[in-house]
């Protein structure tokens, strides 16, 4: 009974209640693997775990993939889609597959990235595992832009909730990413070019911290160790521009957790376009019926066109 509480109380945190419709079919895919057979730390034939009850979540990943969204007429941008889920779980739908179909219609290249778990007991995947595979996964698409019609300049990295501290993580320590791989996927930029943050997990600060964090070090790490988790504090000048979007009545992630983050962009001479919305809470994905958080996709369009990146450049339009 304790365990079924657990989820339940678990599901109406993070679960946006459009979740349980069924999702739409989506657009031709393709799945592929992220790291080179051998690499330490993969399973292929690891026991990844679904589940789908109308709402899908991936519990368990051995082996991190990107599945591929093909627009019918590319732009020139790409996106890679980081779901949420507390660094336990990954919305793969409400945060995974809708948003990649959303962003096809738009003419945008999706990568939905699943990512490494560190709240896993069997397996060693604390921090920095997750980071190695958000940063590989941009590395992976700019050495493959050519196949899908990319501009290399073009590729953001857009992340919810505990997804949007790893694409943080991504835009501020792309640096690290000569850590993680030497082969020749590994020698292209890792530096997203965007980053969108979705009601993001930020901050290690006492009042706005969200436990998740924890799942990210071992048990009874130091304050200082989860301090240095707080990706506002890893900003630097040449940090990409970010697009960030919170509702105000957030209880999960409070929005300063956002707040934090656009003024520490600021700061450091980043563009940082904040969109705080009065409704939403937290988990709502593309927008929650009636609020005003579904202004956020179009306003984020509006932002791409405004800084360039829908433009395809000549070399992304040859084939």
């Amino acid at each position: 009974m304790k365990n079924i509480l657990t989820v339940l109380l678990f599901a109406m945190t993070f679960i946006h209640p459009l979740l349980a419709e069924t999702p739409p079919a989506s657009a031709s895919t393709e799945t592929v693997t992220l790291w080179p057979p051998g690499t330490a730390g993969i399973d292929s034939a690891g026991p990844e775990k679904p589940s789908n009850n109308g709402v899908e979540f991936i519990s368990k990943v051995y082996n991190p993939t990107l599945t591929v969204y093909r627009p019918s007429s590319p732009n020139g941008c790409a996106v890679v889609v980081c779901p949420g889920g507390a660094y336990r779980v990954l919305s793969s739908v409400n945060e995974g597959s809708k948003v990649a179909e959303w962003l096809t219609s738009r003419g945008i290249t999706a990568f939905v990235l699943k990512y490494r778990l560190p709240a896993m007991a069997d397996a060693n995947f604390k921090d920095p595992v997750p980071l190695s595979d958000a940063l590989r996964a941009i590395q992976w698409v700019r050495s493959h832009a050519k196949d899908f019609h990319i501009d290399p300049a073009h590729i953001g990295i857009m992340g919810f909730s505990a997804g949007g501290h790893l694409a943080a993580s991504a835009g501020t320590l792309f640096s690290r990413a000569s850590e993680f791989g030497q082969d020749a996927v590994a020698q292209t930029s890792a530096r997203p070019d965007f980053m969108v943050l979705i009601y993001p997990v930020i901050t290690n600060e006492k009042d706005f911290r969200h436990a998740c964090l924890n799942n990210l070090v071992p048990d009874g790490a130091t304050p200082e160790a989860l301090d240095a988790l707080s990706r506002e504090k890893s900003v630097r000048a040449d940090t990409p521009p970010a697009f960030l979007v919170h509702a105000k009545n957030d209880k999960p992630v409070p929005y300063q957790n956002s707040v934090l983050m656009h003024e520490a962009l600021q700061k450091n001479g980043v563009a940082s376009k904040l969109n705080l919305y009065e409704q939403g809470g937290h988990g709502f994905g593309l927008g929650r019926h009636g609020e005003d958080s579904t202004k956020w996709p179009d306003e984020f369009m509006a932002w791409l066109a405004t800084k360039g990146f829908l433009a395809a450049s000549l070399a992304a339009k040859k084939s």
